[in-house]
Parts: structure tokens; C-alpha cells; sequence
């Protein structure tokens, strides 16, 4: 019989496979995911283990991964159009008339159909109804060429049309129980994570994308954040760790960094964040004048309304102004409990001016006592809400990379072969 892994909506199985863990399973779910659960049924006893995340998180990171709904929709109605055509051409040969059904049921089947269809379908086919017409029957097949997986079996793109066309589900498990006790795995293993590291040399659907910044302390800032705002993302990224080997920082050398990467047609997807000052403005600039490769995105720390108005202090006194593009760091998006002392904001300071662009460049006095605020204030977060809601500055941080990971994903998924769907 051979042990399986499955993929369930709910109760419900949609896909399964034979004594491994497909990566395109693995892609959407990451090891905080995983369940353990001790069964028995009376004469005997066994682990059941599987990777369980809610609809959101998982459609979350199917955008990621660049399966929108929009794609999944383009994609489904060119598979639609393809396969008409090919089933038109064998009906209309030399005998022909083999294929003059399933011809006929394309020539029926629409996109919309498809859609309306499938929610029923995954039930018949996972408890094996009889199917009402030519239809049901491709749609609900199992030895592969099922429609319902016009991309191929447990392919991430017919896995967002599904989703799509199911909005009633809650969850989405990976079950690796059997392989488990068949012993293909290990009880212990860690299956997605495993996988990340393995494949961290290609661009793949389980590699994690890799966020550059100007510092160590920007850095530990985004790694810690992530894993506290979102943490159903968090092993979707690793980090560009300057600690570890002493590189150093800033917005000129991290400009180095991404020219390195290009030059070296680094298999990657690459996000380097830039501050929202004078370095980091003229630093993007740099960097859109390169004409990198689209797996390596740019962004700059984005405009807040925080720092529209923040207090600042130059060879004119102190003012308050806009520090947006000239002085907004990665502290300034810290909260304003961190950027607090004897209950005044600490102060932008001026220190010098970028002739290039016309601009004086500011940092915030003692940088490293608000990032230290910051992180103890992570520790004490109840939960990723309270946290979304103490930081919203951060939050904004992060959905503008993830926007950038989603384009180019989008992008990447638009323009793949339908065979690596």
C-alpha cells in the first residue's frame, strides 16, 4: 500500500503523496505550524503529526509566493483555452472519436463553472460519489489530470484557485502521520524548516527570501519584529547577518552588497531595506541606476506621519519638522514608548549635509538605548495584535516588503512555464 502524506481543507482531503513530502506542500507552511497529538484507538497507540495554519495565514503566504488570485485565474483560463484546443485537434484526427467526450465537456466547462464547481468536487472526490457527468468525472480524477489540478497535483497555483473557490474552509493541514509510522520520516524531523535550508542556493517555492539592511542593528530589529508582528511569515525570510563576520554597514556598502549579488547572478530573491534618510535616499537612487536583476528588490523605509512632525536639533536651534527622506532611521519606527525619555521624544540631531543631493543628513540621539527600549518592550507583547497595534510604524515596514516580495513573485508565476506551476 505504501504511506502518504495528505492535504486537507478541513476534514477534507485534496491531495495527497507517496512516501514524501512534496516541496510545493512544505512551501506553505513553516515548523510553528506543526501538531503532535498522542491517539489510540483501544488497541493500540500513535503520534499524529501534522503542519495545520488558518485559510488567512495560508493564502497570506501563497501571495508571497506569488499565487494571487488574479494569476490563479489568468492561469486556470489559459489551461482552459490550451486544453480545448489540444482535445479539438485529437477529436477532429483520424479517429478521433475516443476523444469526442472530453472534448465536448471542455468545450462546456467554463472558468466560472470550474469555480462553482470545485467545492463540490473535492468532496466527491475525496469520498470516491459518482460522478454526474463528464465533467465530475475529470474533475474528481485521481491518477493524475484531474481538473481540479489543472496545474498538476498539489501545484501552489491550483492550490490558490481552490482556496478561492472555497471560501468556507478554515484550515489547511499537512498530515505527515502515515509517513511517520512507515518511517519515512522521522518523528522528530523538521519537515519545513529542513527544507528551507536545503534549498537556500535556488529560487524555489520553499526559499525563504532574504532581507539585507544598512546594520546589525537594523537587522535585529526586522528578524525580532517579524517573528512578533508576523509570526505566520517568519520562516519565509532570513537574514543578512553582519554580526556573524563582522561585515560592515551602511547604505554605501549595502549598495556593495546587492552589486555583489547581481554580479555573482545569485539565485535568491534579495530585499535590501534602505533607511528613510539622506544616505538611504541616495543610496535607492544608486541602486535603481544599476538596472539590478528583478529577484534583487530595493526599498526604502516608508513615509510615516509620525515623522512628519518630530523634534530636531541643529546649528539653528531646535525645531520640529519633517524628518521623512532625511533623518527617519530604523528607530523612528520603534514606537513612540521607545523613542520616549523624562517624557520627551528623543531628539533628531543634524550632522551633516549630503552636497550630492542638497540635503542634511539626521539621526536620532542615542540609537542604541531606543532599539534596547524596543526589544524589551517585544518581550513583554501578549500577542502579534497588540504588537501590530504598539507598532504600527513596523507594521508598515513590513507590508511594504512583503508588496515588493509579492510583485515580483506575481510577476515570476505570471511568466513560468504551466509546468512549474
Amino acid at each position: 500500500m505504501g504511506s502518504y502524506c495528505a492535504l486537507r481543507f478541513d476534514d477534507v482531503e485534496v491531495c495527497s503523496a507517496k512516501s514524501w513530502v512534496p516541496d510545493e506542500f512544505c512551501a506553505v507552511f513553516q515548523e510553528s505550524d506543526r501538531q503532535v497529538r498522542d491517539r489510540t484507538d483501544g488497541e493500540s497507540e500513535w503520534q499524529e503529526v501534522s503542519y495545520v495554519a488558518t485559510r488567512d495565514i495560508v493564502l497570506a503566504r501563497l501571495k508571497l509566493l506569488g499565487c494571487t488570485a488574479t494569476v490563479a485565474r489568468e492561469q486556470l483560463t489559459e489551461w482552459l483555452a490550451e486544453e480545448r484546443e489540444t482535445w479539438n485537434e485529437y477529436r477532429l484526427g483520424k479517429g478521433g472519436e475516443w476523444a469526442l467526450g472530453t472534448a465536448e465537456a471542455l468545450d462546456r466547462l467554463t472558468v466560472e463553472e470550474w469555480y462553482e464547481r470545485a467545492p463540490s468536487m473535492i468532496v466527491q472526490r475525496d469520498d470516491g460519489g459518482t460522478p454526474s457527468d463528464a465533467i465530475a468525472r475529470h474533475m474528481t480524477l485521481h491518477q493524475g489530470g484531474s481538473w481540479l489540478w489543472f496545474a498538476g497535483d498539489g501545484s501552489l497555483i491550483s492550490l490558490r484557485a481552490l482556496l478561492d473557490a472555497c471560501p468556507d474552509v478554515r484550515v489547511v493541514t499537512l498530515d505527515v502521520t502515515d509517513l511517520v509510522g512507515g518511517g519515512w520520516l522521522d518523528p522528530s524531523e523538521a519537515v519545513c524548516r529542513g527544507r528551507r535550508k536545503s534549498e537556500l542556493t535556488t529560487i524555489h517555492p520553499v526559499s525563504p527570501t532574504v532581507i539585507l539592511a544598512e546594520g546589525k542593528s537594523d537587522i535585529a530589529v526586522l528578524r525580532r519584529s517579524l517573528s512578533c508582528l508576523f509570526p505566520e511569515r517568519e520562516e519565509f525570510f532570513s537574514f543578512f547577518e553582519h554580526s556573524e563576520l563582522k561585515v560592515d554597514g551602511g547604505a554605501g556598502y549595502l549598495v556593495k552588497f546587492l552589486k555583489a549579488f547581481a554580479a555573482a547572478q545569485a539565485a535568491l530573491r534579495v530585499v535590501a531595506v534602505f533607511d528613510n534618510d539622506t544616505a538611504g535616499v541616495q543610496a535607492l537612487k544608486q541602486t535603481q541606476e544599476i538596472d539590478l536583476p528583478s529577484n534583487i528588490m530595493a526599498v526604502r523605509l516608508p513615509d510615516t506621519e509620525f515623522a512628519r512632525r518630530y523634534p530636531t536639533i541643529g546649528p539653528q536651534g531646535c525645531h520640529v519638522v519633517d524628518v521623512n527622506g532625511t533623518a527617519a532611521s530604523i528607530e523612528l519606527y520603534l514606537g513612540r514608548d521607545a523613542l520616549t525619555v523624562n517624557g520627551e521624544s528623543r531628539p533628531v540631531r543634524w550632522v551633516g549635509y549630503n552636497s550630492s543631493i542638497g540635503s542634511y543628513q539626521g539621526e536620532v540621539e542615542d540609537k542604541a538605548q531606543v532599539v534596547k527600549a524596543f526589544l524589551r518592550q517585544l518581550e513583554v507583547m501578549p500577542d502579534q495584535i497588540a504588537a501590530r497595534n504598539a507598532f504600527p510604524e513596523l507594521v508598515r515596514v513590513w507590508m511594504s516588503i512583503f508588496s515588493a516580495v509579492e510583485r515580483y513573485s506575481e510577476e515570476v508565476m505570471r511568466q513560468s512555464p504551466r509546468s512549474e506551476w
